[in-house]
């Protein structure tokens, strides 16, 4: 269950469908959730029924794909659970599917409601639609509205249709029909383009209520539901026949993350993901895709971008393809998102997993020459041009860290942009209060910074009487955590090290607790500046304003009687809401 924990924790607050492995790493189910981080978790924690306390004693491990939708977890759910046949699946796993509206490239085309997808050519499909009655009210308005051939096979002599003019008869008409544009006004509506039909019927349901005709009325509301609920966009399936896949790939710090989405038919079937740790070149990405498709079916047509699109086309001998707009662009995009967040969900659980670990403050302390440094402070600093000047603390108690024990500091006796002088105060500060208060000292202090901010600690802890190791951690060219500054000495770590992502950690956290509590600190100091000109008003009332309204603009629309409520005198009140409309 570590592995399973760890995830746990890293599971994101998106829609989106999961898949739970066995031992073997086969899919023994697979659900959707509208928030992951709630769906997943819940198998873990808390009493269950029979089925699923089963289900949970066999999972191993899970994956799951982020959408932007509950409605693509859903349509991703059916397809999966279709391909997979997961032997908890209950319901999906049966000869049932779910419905598509195809439009049909006959002489002279139908609009239907069918349950499968013939071969190639033969249609062009929209869906699926989890909600069949409203894929079949949708399918009716759209008969209605344009004249297609209604009947299986053409009769001799013209139906009710007709006569309704909801049907050109090519049964009786010899002449050549054009239905072109009807095809592609039917495609928009289907593709999401429906504004202007919902437009209109929003105006005859108004117009029936105004009537008070509820009846009528209610049946166009809904009849609008089912529109919304069939054409609502998602990008799950791709309405043609290709077998395509979307090759998403994001790098960061050495590492590529790539993560290949299968579409069959149109749906996707499957989702591949894989890292590469310390990459070289372009080239080897390209050779991974090479090699991945040696052993699985390659598509008709790849979608991918930033790399080689003809060295690839010419390997695989398949059409491969740089998208920039429409439903393809937007299924390469979600795979380039999922390959840039299992990357850093990847780190994450490798760094906690690091963390976690007492022989990494072991390392540390042997790299510098002291006892495992149980209790670890690091402080930084953070200013604009010397304006609104802080400094925060964060404490790493056996090398995680202990957010109770993380402290801030307003900079009180220096002024100006002066870190070294900002640096002593705030050490002196921590320090002297610990001397005071008999309170246990760090066996080791980190400034975020170089040379001058440990020179700055090193002169404070002296004159106290103590003996602290200090840790200067300096930033390399390309702004990582791999150059120590300690006893007046450089020393380079390996970024793949576990004391390199321990520093990394802690450099990072306190830069932006330091940055996190500046932000707030400058918001409070403008607000206040605002204030500044109203006569009467004192410092615990400025106090009271940012506390109740947030932002200056909250207090410009603030009435005199909202200004009351919070305890403002009457008197003051009219003279801060003048003060703001006179201005």
């Amino acid at each position: 269950m570590g592995l399973i924990e760890e995830k746990l924790a890293l599971l994101p607050d998106k829609p989106g469908s999961y898949q739970m492995r066995d031992k073997n790493g086969d899919i023994i189910y697979v659900g959707k959730a509208k928030n992951l981080k709630n769906r997943v978790r819940s198998y873990f924690h808390g009493a269950h029924n029979a089925k699923t306390t089963r289900l949970v004693s066999e999972i191993c491990d899970f994956t799951y794909v982020i959408t932007e939708s509950e409605l693509e977890a859903f349509v991703l759910e059916i397809n999966l659970i279709k391909e997979y046949d997961p032997k908890y699946n209950i319901s999906l796993t049966d000869d049932k599917t779910y419905p598509y509206i195809a439009l049909t490239n006959e002489k002279h085309p139908r609009l239907l409601v069918t349950r499968e997808q013939k071969k190639k050519g033969f249609a062009r499909y929209f869906g699926p639609y989890p909600n069949v009655k409203a894929a079949r009210a949708t399918c009716d308005l759209l008969n209605r509205i344009y004249p297609l051939r209604k009947c299986y096979r053409i009769p001799e002599k013209e139906c009710l249709y007709y006569h309704m003019h909801q049907c050109l008869a090519p049964c009786i008409n010899n002449a050549y029909f054009d239905y072109s544009e009807y095809k592609s006004n039917i495609a928009k509506f289907l593709n999401g383009d429906s504004d202007e039909i919902v437009k209109e019927l929003e105006n005859k349901m108004n117009e029936a209520s105004q009537n008070m005709e509820f009846e009528a009325a209610i049946e166009y509301r809904d009849l609008i539901n089912d529109i919304n609920s069939t054409v609502k966009r998602q990008k799950i399936t791709i309405n043609d026949l290709t077998s395509r896949d979307y090759i998403g790939v994001y790098e960061n710090d050495g590492d590529i993350s790539i993560n290949i989405i299968i579409t069959r038919l149109g749906s996707i079937v499957q989702n591949h993901q894989t890292i590469i740790n310390g990459y070289d070149t372009e080239n080897d990405v390209l050779a991974y895709i090479i090699q991945f498709y040696e052993s699985n079916t390659k598509p008709n047509e790849i979608c991918i971008s930033g790399l080689e699109l003809d060295l690839l086309k010419d390997a695989l001998g398949v059409n491969v393809i740089d998208v920039k707009l429409g439903k393809k662009k937007e299924l390469l995009d979600m795979a380039v998102y999922n390959a840039k967040f299992n990357l850093e969900n990847k780190r994450n659980i490798y760094k906690n997993t690091v963390l976690k670990k007492k022989e990494t403050i072991d390392s540390l302390g042997e790299l510098l020459g002291i006892n495992p440094p149980k209790r670890i402070e690091a402080f930084d600093n953070s200013n604009l041009f010397g304006e609104y000047p802080v400094s925060a603390m964060v404490c790493y108690i056996n090398g995680k860290a202990a957010p109770k024990e993380f402290r801030k500091y307003h900079i009180k006796t220096v002024i100006g942009a002066n870190d070294y002088a900002s640096m002593k105060e705030v050490i002196y500060r921590r320090y002297y209060r610990l001397l005071m208060e008999d309170s246990s000292m760090p066996n080791l202090i980190v400034m975020d910074g170089g040379e001058i901010q440990v020179h700055a600690a090193e002169e404070v802890i002296a004159s106290l009487g103590l003996e602290i190791p200090i840790l200067g951690i300096q930033k390399d060219d390309h702004h990582k955590a791999t150059i120590l500054f300690y006893q007046d000495q450089l020393i380079t770590i390996d970024k793949n090290s576990d004391i390199y992502l321990l520093l990394a950690d802690i450099s990072q956290r306190v830069h932006d607790f330091a940055i996190s509590f500046f932000r707030s600190n400058k918001a409070k100091g403008f607000f206040k500046s605002q204030l500044d000109d109203i006569k009467g008003l004192g410092p615990k009332r400025k106090e009271l304003l940012i506390e109740k309204f947030t932002t200056i603009d909250n207090v410009k629309k603030a009435k005199v009687e909202e200004l009351e409520e919070i305890g403002i005198p009457k008197g003051l009140a009219v003279e801060i809401f003048e003060h703001f409309h006179n201005n």
